[in-house]
């Protein structure tokens, strides 16, 4: 990747540390659907990178928060999402480079479903919702953790209508996707996914992780989260729409 390649994608990863810190997902999303949109990294070699840009994200938020996060959804949710994470990262493993395209053209379908799902705000349900689907909840979402880093946003819906305080929501979001990240960088690791370049990459885009997570948390608390959800569902819908038919046109 040449300079300005690196500065394109540390712009990227401060971009998405800004929306993960203020809505509580879709750092993974934004990183692995722009630098895929833009040709700057293949999809084995972001989600990579994401396992340990996303974990450290939430490391640092969670420690700098006092409340606590919903144990029993944890629990739940978590149970569903690491078998089917492996299952998404064997597949990605063995036909990353066959099925490249098709890829490509999931990850769009589900960027613009995510961009829909951020720009909604559903009323919670009236009552809590069984384990049952919070355990295949969180099997949906493990399998596109699995493949793009990125198990975010089936996640964020289903936990967003639970009747449970939002800020609570954010927090088991978070210690949700530490699990989804640290099982992925623990499979990636054994798989040999990070490779110099991965960890190059890694090492240059930490700072800026660490600096929005910690330096700029204060002022990011100010901003207004329907300001950054319509921002993010702009990109994530032309993101999206390029991702599908990209394929299509270099065909």
């Amino acid at each position: 990747m040449e300079l300005g390649g690196i500065g394109v994608f540390l712009f990227i990863v401060a971009m998405a540390a800004v929306i993960q810190t203020v809505t509580g997902f879709a750092m993974g999303l934004i990183i692995v659907a722009l630098t895929t949109a833009l040709g700057l990294l293949p999809i084995l070699e972001s989600a990579a990178i994401i396992s340990i840009l996303s974990m450290v994200n939430t490391v640092l938020v969670l420690q700098s928060t006092p409340q606590r996060f919903d144990p029993r959804l944890f629990g739940w949710v978590v149970l569903g999402l690491v078998p089917s994470l492996i299952m998404g990262f064997l597949l990605l493993d063995a036909f990353s480079a066959v099925l490249e395209s098709a890829l490509k053209i999931v990850l769009g379908v589900m960027v613009i479903v995510a961009g829909v799902v951020m720009m909604l705000s559903p009323e919670p349900w009236s009552e809590r919702s069984s384990n049952g689907s919070a355990l295949a909840v969180g099997f949906l979402g493990g399998f596109f953790g699995g493949i793009y880093s990125a198990a975010g946003a089936p996640i964020a819906f289903f936990l967003y209508r639970q009747p449970v305080a939002v800020a609570v929501i954010r927090l088991t979001l978070l210690a949700v996707f530490f699990v989804s990240t640290f099982s992925r960088a623990v499979i990636g690791a054994y798989f040999d996914h990070f490779t110099e370049a991965v960890v190059l990459k890694t090492a240059l885009a930490l700072p800026v992780v660490i600096i929005v997570s910690v330096v700029m948390q204060p002022t990011l608390a100010r901003i207004s989260d329907i300001f950054v959800r319509r921002l993010v569902f702009l990109i994530l819908q032309a993101v999206g729409l390029w991702l599908i038919i990209e394929p299509w046109i270099s065909a």
